[in-house]
């Protein structure tokens, strides 16, 4: 590209004056991440430097620029010179193996005859065998070899009804040119414009079936990968010179990362004091058996963890997920067997240690993120432990941690920084650096030590933590393989806790200081604190516990924040290092300082003007989608909005809330012009009519209720924010003293306050009830209707009348239950079970009442478990017959909605399932004209 006439110092110009277009050149090559080319030297005739090439995604250290001494019109031609990369002689492939579907009963048969051939008492005989044996069943009836390899045509093209179009169009073209006349000409002519029309219209239909099958419970990075294979986008893959060496390189920087002989002198003393000390408490747990930790793994904790386990990419062994289903299938379950071959004798095979390492971009940076894969086989096995270890040691972390926990979230980190802010406030949020690539394993093994766990449990993680190998994977080139002494692999199930547990030991170390609050976020850490002078002396406590546990602080990374004047503050050292300070810090993702209005000579919020310039940028895929190709159905389009963009809003909702309503204006004219944009309607179409026909709410109404509806929870379990629980209660007392907070925190309590008020919720703290032992909880049976509302009610009607008769099919004497739950209009709830075959209570069947304003979710799950009880209280197998499926789907969900009152349902079911009861789950969908649907309605 050139001729720009543009003039700036940054472009290597002579003039020092920039111009208009040197100002664009600039912040375009700044936006895009350009690299600007030329020799330094005059391109035009009268001088000046007016040419430059523009590229992205080159190695600099391979290109040279030079210009051609001919001169072209008035200017001087630039040429690059790029050095291209010679391919590696070998180049690694990831083996991905995948059984089809048609092939799934010939690999369960294949397997089980080859199963009484394994050596079922050494682990990594038995590993080896099934993998073999996978691999051997997919080279002979899955991989062709000898089938040369063809790109794959679109699903659309193979339609029956273009390949006889097809056919058609090369018999008449051969026709005329057998015979040229005009007759055949016609024909030939008529059929190819036949077979264009075809075609425009298969791709028409198969397009609107691909758009139709995004709905709400669709992933956002499955629906977006989804789109952008329709689209055919792909990532630009810049070239290397050398991705051998460069691997190579990434593997030894991060190597000589996780050595511990590189980790500071005062760390690698603080960690050899205690050295011995560990070793001996750690030998001594590994010697002491425990019944609890040494439960041999059921076959429901097998089948539970293979069901939340997502279709990630598998390790070297190549085998995914969906083979490891098939496995369970296989007679004598031989993966059972190998995980608690594994477990009994505290065993992790080597493959299962070793990992690729693929480096990912850290955005904003040229610095890579090395994410591990590891084997399938050992995910599901981390995962099952790590559910153990949840159990036991969920209640006994400290509440101070938030980050790869059940229930707590970024929200209730922000919310609580919010609440304590006041106007003397000085926090220091700490960086530790590269905190997962050397934690300390040691360290993670005594902590789990001090928490109780032993024998089998301990000797496993243990053994999962040693001998950790990785190569990384760049570009299709390998590097060698090397051990990694400190550190989790990221990208591991069981590594976020194991952090966890780290961070734990660290807080424990503390000391309880007076005025100081610690929150961590993963290796995000907030100190509040109200006086300069105590959080200088707590640094001093952080820097020595973090030393103790081998963590590194980053003082060039880290801040202290205060709403004071910079000036005023003395300098906060953490060893011998200042930390700067600033005014305005981005906590995550949200910022800190919300001011109450917006700057003078400035007609937008800057943080409202800064959302709105990452909304534009997530609206530029679903502007495309509408307006090319044949568009998405208006359901679909509302569906990426919700899910894609107004998800952004609806994360910074704690920091928006504490903004007026007219500020937030501008967020509103956003969702008003993408509405129109969904919708295709003129200037003239009223708001009020576009929100009713998307089913959207206005955006400020929808922070504010955000806002609300979390706070909500946070009154429900005060124990996931104690501080801002405690302020909310405070504040809503007849004569409420509300502490002297920032203008936001105010305007925040304030806000949420009189939302409740208007409301007139009054919220109950909710009764903690801890889940069933892993070990002993079923995985629900769970059905669900074939039906969709565009069918008629008749049909929906028999559809679930036929459900109803093979879910009792599969069940010795079943009794049915149906369940409902309502929330009334005026706020009022209740829930009602009835059955037509089973004797009623006492009292009869009536329904009972909910707390007020509770979620029609909430109440179905008190219908359900009422049933189940019914079931458990009288030893009868049973249908639970329900139409809610959020109600459904929490059972079974990780992380489930009303968490504690789903765990009252699961501790019932594993009770029933001690008394060899079957229960088993059913939706049918609701006013379908089902009698006896209908009188399990509260009414």
């Amino acid at each position: 590209m050139g001729d720009f006439n543009a003039r700036h110092p940054a472009l290597g110009d002579i003039s020092p004056t920039p111009n208009r277009n040197g100002t664009r050149l600039e912040e375009w090559l700044h936006r895009y991440r350009l690299t600007r080319w030329d020799t330094g030297g005059a391109t035009h005739s009268k001088g000046g430097t007016l040419d430059y090439i523009l590229t992205q995604g080159l190695v600099t250290s391979n290109v040279t620029c030079s210009s051609v001494p001919t001169l072209f019109s008035d200017h001087l031609a630039l040429a690059l010179h790029y050095s291209l990369p010679a391919a590696p002689p070998h180049l690694h492939r990831r083996i991905r193996i995948t059984i089809p579907p048609k092939y799934c009963p010939t690999y369960v048969s294949y397997m089980s005859s080859a199963v009484p051939t394994f050596p079922m008492t050494s682990p990594e005989d038995l590993y080896s065998s099934i993998v073999t044996s996978t691999h051997s069943f997919y080279d002979h009836y899955v991989r062709k070899l000898h089938v040369k390899r063809r790109l794959r045509a679109p699903a659309w093209t193979l339609d029956h009804r273009i390949t006889m179009a097809e056919r058609k169009a090369r018999e008449d073209g051969l026709s005329f040119q057998t015979h040229p006349s005009p007759e055949n000409l016609r024909r030939y002519q008529l059929s190819r414009n036949k077979l264009v029309a075809l075609q425009q219209c298969v791709l028409t239909e198969s397009w609107r079936q691909f758009t139709n099958s995004i709905n709400h419970r669709t992933s956002v990075s499955s629906m977006w990968h989804l789109i952008n294979t329709v689209v055919r986008r792909k990532k630009p893959s810049a070239l290397h010179h050398s991705p051998a060496q460069y691997a190579q390189d990434l593997l030894n920087g991060w190597c000589e990362q996780s050595r511990a002989q590189n980790l500071p002198q005062h760390i690698r003393d603080a960690l050899d004091s205690n050295d011995t000390l560990r070793t001996l408490r750690l030998m001594g747990a590994l010697l002491q058996p425990d019944e609890e930790d040494d439960r041999p793994i059921t076959e429901s904790e097998l089948s539970r963890a293979l069901s939340r386990s997502k279709a990630s990419a598998p390790g070297e062994d190549g085998i995914t997920y969906s083979v490891l289903r098939l496995l369970q299938k296989v007679s004598g379950n031989p993966l059972l067997r190998l995980y608690n071959v594994c477990f009994r004798q505290r065993c992790v095979p080597r493959a299962w240690t070793s990992s690729i390492i693929i480096p990912i971009p850290k955005p904003g940076t040229d610095k890579f993120r090395p994410i591990s894969l590891t084997s399938c086989f050992s995910k599901v096995m981390e995962r099952v432990l790590l559910n153990r270890l949840l159990f036991r040691l969920e209640s006994k972390l400290s509440p101070r941690l938030y980050g790869f926990l059940p229930q707590r979230s970024t929200h209730h980190c922000l919310v609580e920084l919010y609440a304590r802010l006041t106007p003397t406030s000085v926090v220091a949020f700490i960086d530790l650096k590269s905190a997962f690539d050397v934690a300390n394993r040691e360290v993670i093994l005594d902590q789990l030590v001090d928490f109780g766990v032993t024998g089998n449990l301990l000797g496993w993680v243990r053994e999962y933590l040693r001998n950790r190998t990785s190569r990384v994977l760049f570009k299709g080139a390998s590097s060698t393989v090397q051990k990694f002494e400190l550190g989790t692999p990221q990208g591991g199930v069981l590594s976020p806790f194991l952090f966890n547990i780290l961070m734990h030991r660290m807080l424990s170390l503390l000391p309880d200081v007076p005025g100081i609050t610690v929150t961590c976020y993963a290796d995000d850490i907030c100190i509040h604190a109200h006086t300069p002078a105590v959080l200088q002396h707590f640094l001093h406590s952080f820097s020595i516990s973090s030393s103790l546990c081998g963590l590194i602080i980053s003082p060039e990374k880290s801040r202290i924040f205060t709403l004071r004047n910079p000036r005023s503050l003395p300098a906060f050292t953490v060893g011998h290092s200042v930390i700067p300070v600033c005014t305005q810090y981005v906590y995550l993702g949200a910022p800190v300082r919300i001011l109450s209005s917006t700057p003078a000579r400035q007609r937008v919020h800057p943080v409202v003007r800064d959302l709105l310039t990452r909304l534009q940028l997530r609206l530029t895929p679903l502007r495309w989608l509408l307006n090319n190709a044949t568009g998405v159905s208006i359901p679909v389009a509302r569906t990426i909005y919700t899910a894609y963009i107004r998800s952004v809003v609806d994360y910074l909702s704690p920091a928006l809330v504490q903004l007026p309503k007219s500020t937030l204006e501008p967020l509103e004219k956003f969702q008003n012009t993408v509405m129109r944009l969904i919708l295709g309607c003129p200037m003239s179409t009223r708001i009020v009519n576009m929100l009713h026909e998307l089913d959207l709410s206005p955006l400020i109404e929808r922070i504010h209720a955000n806002v609300t509806y979390f706070t909500v929870k946070c009154l429900h379990f005060p124990h996931l924010s104690c501080h801002y629980s405690q302020v909310i209660r405070t504040f809503l007392q007849p004569h409420p003293r509300l502490p002297r907070l920032q203008p936001g925190g105010r305007a925040l309590i304030k806000t949420v306050c009189s939302q409740l008020q208007r409301l007139d919720i009054n919220v109950p703290v909710a009764d903690i009830f801890p889940p069933p032992p892993p070990w002993m909880l079923p995985l629900p049976m769970v059905h669900f209707t074939p039906t969709y509302k565009a069918h008629p009610p008749v049909l929906q009607k028999q559809l679930a009348l036929d459900a109803i008769a093979s879910v009792s099919a599969t069940i010795v004497t079943p009794h049915h239950l149906y369940t409902d739950g309502s929330v009334q209009a005026d706020g009022t709830a209740g829930c009602a079970v009835f059955s037509p075959d089973a004797a009623p209570p006492a009292e009869g069947w009536v329904g009972r009442r909910l707390p007020a304003q509770s979620s029609s979710t909430f109440c179905e799950l008190h219908g359900i478990l009422d049933a189940v009880s019914l079931l458990c209280e009288r030893r009868l197998n049973g249908v639970v017959i329900c139409d809610s499926q959020a109600a459904l789907h929490a059972l079974s969900s990780p992380n489930p909605v009303c968490r504690h009152l789903v765990n009252r349902i699961l501790t019932a079911l594993a009770l029933a399932h001690d008394r060899l009861l079957v229960i088993r789950f059913l939706w049918i969908p609701s006013h379908v004209s089902l009698a006896y649907n209908d009188s399990g309605s509260p009414g």
